[in-house]
Formats: C-alpha cells, structure tokens, sequence
C-alpha cells in the first residue's frame, strides 16, 4: 500500500491550528499531506461541507481506492500506528465501507465487527475521516441543509466505521469554528472519553463471552 493520500483543512488566520497539525504529521511517513485552505462562511459547518465537497471533486477522477480527510484539530491518540490504520483500512473495505473514522465525539446504534472495529449508524466527528472512491458522488451530490458534515454523511450510507481504540480525537484550542457548544472548556475530551469508554465496555463484553471477531 503506498502512501495515505491526506488532505487536512485549515482557516487561513487560524496559524496555531496549522502548527499543530503540521506537527501531528511530523514525521509519519505513511500520509502524503496536503494542508487545504478552509472555505470561510459566516456558518461554520457550510464552509467545512464545501471544503470537503472541493476536496472530493479535485480527486474524484483519480484512480486512488480513498483519501483521507483531516480538520486541524485532529490529534493522534497513544493507540495509533500505521500497521493498526492499514489494517482497519483494508478490513473496512471488507465489509464494503464507504467511510472510516479515527474516533468519533458520538455515535447512537454500535455494533463490533472486529476487535478493532465498530459499525455505527450516525455519528459526530469529522476531524480524521478516510472516504472510500465509491461514496465521492453521493457526497457531492448531497446537500448539506441544517446540521453539520457528519449527520448529513451518516443520513447517506450505513457504511460507516470507527476504529478501536481510537487513533485520533480533537484537539481543544478554546474556540471552535465549527460547532460553538464546542467552546466550552472540556466539553470535547469529555465527549470523546464517554465514546471511547462505551466501545471499551462493549469489547469487555465480547471478550467475556468469547463473541468470535477476529
């Protein structure tokens, strides 16, 4: 597998953003990094849905299986490497994904497919979300109405998994530029240490009764 093509979206003032996601990469070979300047809109979540939409449309004639899509909060966790990513890449694929996520702040149905991995309906978090070929037009087909990229992209396919344990979460930075509930300090750690804890107590469970994932 060659190298992970990344496109990762940054607001042009937001500087303290861009280091921090230049540094994240910093050294990880397997990404092929492309820091895409944000589409500013006076709504947040519109300008982040074009941006993806710009990103998908400048690659969709590409003969590449994915790419991977990051915002500029997005932050490795301890439990990333590259053999765990390749490997949730191609077991996806096995079980015809459209979209793969490196953690996610929230999600409703769950069911485990994998000691690493997690089906989900419907999710919140967008900051490290790898998009397989097949579901391009659909996204850009789509659009966005009320909400934000992840609950319109959970209402187009049932091909969405999350990885585990999470590879990635958000970084807080003290204001968002997206979502402003956001803001409000510990708010987004919580959110990903409640998800992370329910798939933990879930792997618990499969792992108690012997449940056959490979």
């Amino acid at each position: 597998m060659g190298k992970i093509n990344t496109y990762a979206i940054n607001l042009a003032r937001r500087t303290d953003r861009k280091a921090s996601l230049i540094s994240e990469f910093k050294g990880r070979n397997e990404f092929q990094l492309t820091v895409v300047p944000a589409i500013a809109h006076k709504v947040g979540a519109i300008g982040l849905w074009q941006t993806i939409c710009q990103i998908i449309q400048k690659v969709c004639n590409d003969d590449i299986d994915n790419i991977l899509i990051c915002e500029d909060d997005h932050v490795f966790t301890e439990a990333y490497t590259s053999n765990r990513l390749i490997r949730a890449i191609n077991q996806s694929r096995k079980y015809d994904a459209d979209i793969l996520l490196g953690g996610v702040s929230w999600f409703d149905q769950v069911l485990q497919v994998d000691k690493n991995l997690f089906w989900v309906d419907r999710f919140t978090g967008t900051q490290f979300m790898l998009i397989y070929r097949k579901f391009y037009e659909k996204i850009l087909e789509a659009d966005l109405g009320k909400g934000g990229a992840d609950r319109k992209i959970s209402s187009l396919t049932d091909g969405i998994f999350v990885m585990y344990p999470y590879i990635s979460v958000q970084k807080e930075f003290g204001y968002s530029d997206v979502t402003k509930k956001n803001e409000k300090k510990g708010w987004v750690t919580e959110l990903f240490d409640n998800g992370s804890e329910k798939l933990a107590q879930l792997d618990s469970v499969r792992k108690f009764y012997g449940f056959n994932t490979k």
